[in-house]
């Protein structure tokens, strides 16, 4: 399972919001916690631009040259790693450092490679409206080689996982990483597929059932009518789910993630975690 848990520092609420959550999984999976603070290189040029980012910078006196700055996001950086790192040994998590610099969505990719899933918040600083999810997290989720969690609006304990679940590809990949979660977990998996009337919903809700009748997870599979979105949403809020899994496109979308994609309006729209697969 997640046995390796890559958390980006940035100092942001968010990045603490991904903290908390690699924690609490790491916790139920006995994970290692893989700290990454990755001081951002398209800082160094705001001293020349005359311009600033208060995601790195706050409390900062911004120099006149790069040297300076340099040196004060290295120490940045190393601030964030101390403070996480007491987080993690305080929940005797086992945990592993890294520090570098380069562009933040670049390096948290190559890092994401070793990782089983990369947690991350939904925003930085620069985005801090609800229902927003950040330029940096909206690319990790549609490129990341594992997993991404990323991290709800208030806490959570991540033991009662639903899937949203459409049949395709990465919908499919989505219920089986959730079929070993609640596996190894001990816990109850509910599935959920939103279609119209007729057959093909019924073929996709015995596609979930006939593959889950192969595991030993207590499941229940639920086919509902209505939009996706506010479908899938009202039902995590009313069942009380936790963890909220998904596939990074839906069954008629392959070619990627356009832009609306609805796994990005479902993280958008839940304050729960979201996990998407790819």
């Amino acid at each position: 399972m997640f046995s390796r848990l890559l958390v980006g520092l940035d100092g942001s609420a968010g990045a603490d919001a991904a903290l908390d959550a690699a924690i609490a999984l790491g916790t139920r999976f006995h994970a290692t916690i893989v700290l990454a603070a990755i001081a951002d290189a398209r800082l160094l040029d705001a001293p020349l631009l005359g311009t600033t980012s208060g995601l790195w910078t706050e409390g900062l006196q911004m120099p006149t040259d790069t040297r300076p700055l340099t040196e004060a996001l290295d120490q940045r950086c190393l601030q964030l790693l101390a403070d996480a790192a007491a987080r993690v040994a305080e929940a005797d998590l086992a945990l592993e450092e890294v520090r570098t610099a380069g562009l933040v969505e670049d390096e948290l990719l190559k890092l994401a490679e070793r990782a089983e899933a990369l947690v991350v918040g939904r925003r930085g600083e620069m985005h801090r409206e609800r229902g927003t999810i950040g330029a940096v997290t909206a690319r990790l989720i549609k490129q990341a080689a594992c997993p991404v969690v990323v991290a709800g609006e208030q806490p959570s304990v991540f033991e009662r996982p639903l899937v949203a679940f459409d049949g395709g590809e990465t919908s499919s990949a989505a219920l089986a990483l959730a079929a070993s979660y609640a596996e190894t977990g001990h816990l109850p998996l509910d599935v959920v597929h939103v279609s119209g009337s007729g057959p093909e919903g019924d073929a996709v809700t015995a596609q979930a059932e006939s593959f889950l009748a192969a595991t030993s997870v207590h499941h229940q599979v639920r086919r509902l009518e209505g939009d996706i979105v506010p479908t899938v949403t009202a039902y995590a809020l009313g069942s009380r789910a936790d963890v909220l899994l998904v596939g990074a496109h839906g069954g008629r979308r392959r070619r990627g993630w356009p832009l609306g994609s609805r796994a990005e309006q479902i993280i958008r729209a839940t304050p729960i975690p979201v996990i998407v697969v790819r």
